[in-house]
């Protein structure tokens, strides 16, 4: 059984839960075969007991004299829930907000709590039943919420819920709607319809950000879930991506398009993402490209990696809307 500490279950939810399971690094130094499935005991100081779950072991990481040695983990979806179980939370909060499976839309919409406390928040999803929000002190299970959301149109509603979960440590609570009138029942509904179609893979979204002209960016990751949200985050700011789920078709992109700025996971089939930032600096076309790697690793681990190839920068995974933007603000803003 291979031990895996956290420092705090906040961790064990980013990096497995939120990370749905994938490349989770595990340090050891047994000789273990790829594919070979292995017991895993996940702990946290925080954490009331261990959770122990299996996983296959799909990558090595071999000791370099600045990278520690081990192996990237994938859970299989029913670990994933036990560790979400674990952690007293449903994965799928989406559907624990409305208790019923309906269209969820990524956002980040202008709200404020006007009960039990006056507070400046912040929507992180929305349905036309709940929405999941971000405030600055954490809401209670249970608490009735009347709060006033802006939408995508600019009219506020206001709403009566309550908290069906939350996660204090992250600020984070699901609220279901209760009692909504049709009216505002329809202007949910026009919102996340707005919000859907705002954010499709082939709509570049008009932005007011200054780093908007209609630059290129590479998005390149085979875990279709962070391939998705980084490219919404880049059409949200009016740029164009082009994006790739192998390390070789990275790197042709990168030679045919000449993006203004690379995202790269570092593990990809073809080419992993080291390969192709070597690759890029060797191009007398395409060395300046700012690049950025992204990967679950620990923050020590990357930053040695991103060193060794000439990366600009590094985001470890999952990503938070908030690094990601500021990261390519700063980046793109001095390229071409």
């Amino acid at each position: 059984m291979l031990k895996v500490p956290f420092l705090a279950r906040s961790r064990l939810w980013a990096d497995v839960v939120q990370a749905h399971g994938a490349r989770l690094f595990v340090p050891t130094t047994e000789a273990l075969a790829l594919g070979e499935r292995v017991t895993l005991e996940l702990s946290a100081p925080d954490l009331a007991s261990p959770v122990v779950v299996e996983a296959v072991v799909q990558h090595h990481q071999p000791l370099d004299g600045r990278t520690a040695a081990g192996v990237y983990v994938k859970l299989e979806p029913s670990a994933v829930e036990a560790c979400a179980r674990a952690l007293g939370v449903e994965r799928d909060e989406s559907a624990r907000i409305a208790g019923r499976s309906e269209p969820r839309v990524d956002c980040e919409l202008l709200a404020r709590v006007l009960r039990p406390a006056p507070m400046e928040a912040s929507a992180r999803s929305l349905s036309v039943h709940g929405l999941t929000l971000k405030t600055p002190t954490p809401l209670a299970r249970g608490a009735q919420v009347a709060l006033s959301l802006t939408l995508p149109d600019g009219h506020e509603v206001l709403l009566n819920t309550e908290v069906m979960w939350s996660r204090t440590e992250l600020l984070l609570a699901g609220v279901k709607v209760v009692g909504a009138p049709a009216e505002v029942a329809t202007r949910l509904e026009a919102a996340v319809d707005t919000l859907a179609r705002s954010t499709g893979p082939a709509r570049a979204v008009a932005t007011t950000s200054s780093f908007a002209a209609a630059k290129c960016v590479l998005v390149a990751d085979d875990d279709p879930s962070i391939l998705e949200f980084a490219s919404r985050v880049v059409l949200k700011e009016g740029l164009r991506v082009v994006r790739a789920e192998r390390g070789d078709v990275a790197l042709e992109l990168a030679r045919r398009e000449r993006p203004s700025l690379c995202l790269l996971d570092v593990l990809m089939p073809g080419l992993d993402g080291l390969e192709v930032c070597k690759a890029i600096r060797a191009d007398a076309v395409l060395a300046a490209t700012p690049l950025v790697l992204l990967s679950a690793m620990g923050e020590a681990q990357l930053a040695d990696a991103a060193a060794r190839v000439g990366a600009n920068a590094w985001l470890t995974k999952p990503m938070r809307l908030e690094a990601l933007r500021s990261l390519m603000g700063r980046l793109l803003a001095g390229s071409k």
